[in-house]
């Protein structure tokens, strides 16, 4: 519906009324005069489109442009606004932030009495209404903009637009003395179309993927759960599909922009391998993609897209999701992996040694787990836990509440989860003095988001390096590649850094399962008064700071909250 606003005061762009000297002649001032019409004529020109159309076109600071569309007979219009791209001074400066919010762009006047429409003098907000009530504005948010006319106006459209002002694009930018130089020119396009049902783009205003990891080649996305949505049920959504490309300055701030979207396309990345998966906060089924072939230690935009036939009148739409940013990792110690039968949360990074087959990694975990998930569940099923007449362990949870919260704890401690070492990082090759001599354990004096895994012995998974290599994956060495030290230490995946589970998943074993289990968790860090070992293996579960918070799975999500943060760190 077309807003409607109180009749109010039109701004008017005109030359300035300097008072002219007497001794001047008529002649001159009629000159004079011709000048300053002609110049005020040539800044209100006005270009005629058509429908459909698309207009490029640029501005200089402080411009504006106006056009016209004839009399049509269709509706509703849509007509919509995109940033293509920013003045060169802005794009050079690495400092400056484009905001994603700036003031009101596109101006649209249905009579006939208001040919050129913009904003109102002197108000800061840009909001506006044309002389008989019809019309309205729209401000670009994260480069877009866009104004719908329910009914097709017999005069036809006027339609303004304005470059940002200065101030408007300051935020907390600018130097020390509140400058900001923003001379050059500014990209748009102009969009019109009308008589289909819904707009024929249509930015979602919500995150459509949550960054589940990547590796130095290849990234893993995932939707929000669609099949709670009636309409689709257990089908997956018609059209899904996944831009990635490589960040460009302001990405952020053009994020729903049709035209920079479209440049995206252009420099698109990777290959993407979509299929089906329930993993994720409250089950559901989503899609997945996984995107290949990408540049290590690059950062890339991804967006999810839709392209879909709307039922209402057959009309094409392309839905496009707010962006996720991510980074891929500088070395080779860590492959993303996902599909564990034995662990179906899994889906992140883990050591690997850098020649193995990501398969036989997976069958690897695989054997592991199971072994442990079979031996405790034999001895969990020896106590009647579920038994009424026996008596419940518990009023809130059940056998099946622990063995699940076992399962998320065993794989979270036997799968660790991988990302780059620090680029000073030396791997230890102290040897034990004796078979029974322990590892270097270091136990951190507070809680830290990642831990330096160094030395195999001291690390989750001492079947990795390069002493036990040979051993737990001989398929790695062969005549030509023989298990030599410096063969076995090139494909090792240490050093690398874990990111530690949290120490909830251990708490949380403790209060789901039978007290005849005696299950106990490591308390406290080195730096308590008490001591404490748990800082050595697991993290503390922290406020994310605002600005980087998760929203409900992605769903409700505006740009401020997003799956992840713009380089890819999980949090």
């Amino acid at each position: 519906m077309v807003t409607r606003i109180p009749r109010l005061s039109l701004y008017r762009r005109r030359p300035p009324r300097t008072p002219l000297p007497l001794f001047i002649t008529w002649a001159l001032v009629a000159v004079v005069s011709l000048v300053l019409s002609a110049t005020e004529v040539a800044a209100q020109a006005t270009t005629s489109i058509s429908d459909p159309s698309t207009t490029t076109f640029e501005l200089d600071a402080s411009g504006s442009a106006f056009f016209h569309l004839s009399a049509t007979s269709s509706s509703p219009v849509w007509i919509s606004l995109s940033l293509c791209s920013v003045p060169s001074t802005l794009s050079a400066d690495s400092s400056y932030v484009l905001p994603t919010r700036l003031n009101h762009a596109l101006f649209v006047s249905t009579t006939a009495d208001e040919q050129a429409p913009g904003p109102r003098d002197g108000d800061d907000s840009g909001a506006y209404l044309s002389n008989d009530g019809v019309g309205g504005s729209s401000r670009l948010e994260f480069g877009y903009a866009a104004f719908a006319l329910e009914a097709a106006p017999s005069d036809g459209v006027w339609i303004g637009v304005y470059t940002p002002g200065t101030d408007d694009l300051k935020g907390d930018n600018g130097g020390s003395d509140g400058t900001l130089n923003a001379t050059g020119s500014w990209s748009f396009e102009l969009s019109l179309s009308s008589g289909t049902s819904a707009a024929p783009y249509a930015p979602a205003h919500s995150v459509g993927l949550r960054l589940d990891d990547t590796d130095a080649s290849s990234a893993l996305l995932v939707t929000a759960n669609w099949s709670a949505a009636a309409s689709t049920g257990t089908t997956p959504p018609a059209g899904y599909d996944i831009l990635v490309a490589p960040t460009q300055p302001h990405a952020l701030a053009l994020g729903r922009s049709r035209c920079a979207l479209r440049d995206a396309h252009a420099r698109a990345a990777g290959s993407a391998n979509a299929s089906t998966t329930t993993r994720g906060y409250g089950g559901g089924e989503r899609t997945q993609f996984l995107v290949e072939g990408l540049q290590r230690a690059s950062n890339y935009t991804a967006w999810l897209v839709q392209n879909e036939t709307v039922a209402d009148g057959g009309a094409n739409q392309t839905r496009v999701w707010d962006p996720v940013f991510f980074a891929t990792k500088s070395g080779d110690s860590c492959r993303l992996v996902y599909g564990i039968e034995a662990c179906p949360a899994v889906a992140y990074s883990v050591p690997s040694p850098r020649s193995l087959d990501t398969a036989d990694l997976v069958s690897y975990f695989n054997e592991s787990i199971s072994a442990s998930l079979t031996n405790f569940t034999r001895t969990l099923t020896t106590f009647p836990c579920d038994s009424v007449e026996m008596g419940q362990y518990s009023v809130v949870s059940t056998c099946s509440d622990c063995s699940a919260a076992y399962r998320d704890w065993l794989c979270a401690t036997t799968i660790p989860r991988c990302t780059d070492a620090p680029g000073d990082t030396r791997l230890n090759l102290s040897v034990l003095a004796g078979p029974d001599d322990l590892a270097a354990w270091s136990i951190p004096s507070d809680f830290d988001t990642t831990l330096v895994r160094n030395d195999p012995l001291a690390s989750r998974t001492p079947l990795f390096g390069a002493a036990n290599l040979s051993s737990t994956f001989p398929s790695l060495f062969n005549a030509s590649f023989p298990a030599s030290g410096a063969n076995a230490l090139d494909e090792s995946p240490f050093p690398y850094s874990e990111v530690p589970p949290c120490l909830d998943v251990c708490n949380l074993v403790e209060a789901r399962c039978p007290p005849f289990l005696e299950w106990v968790c490591p308390r406290g860090t080195a730096g308590d008064l008490k001591g404490g070992t748990a800082s050595a293996a697991y993290g503390l579960t922290r406020e994310v700071p605002e600005g980087h918070r998760q929203a409900g799975d992605v769903q409700g999500s505006e740009l401020d909250m997003r799956a992840a943060d713009r380089f890819g760190n999980v949090l």
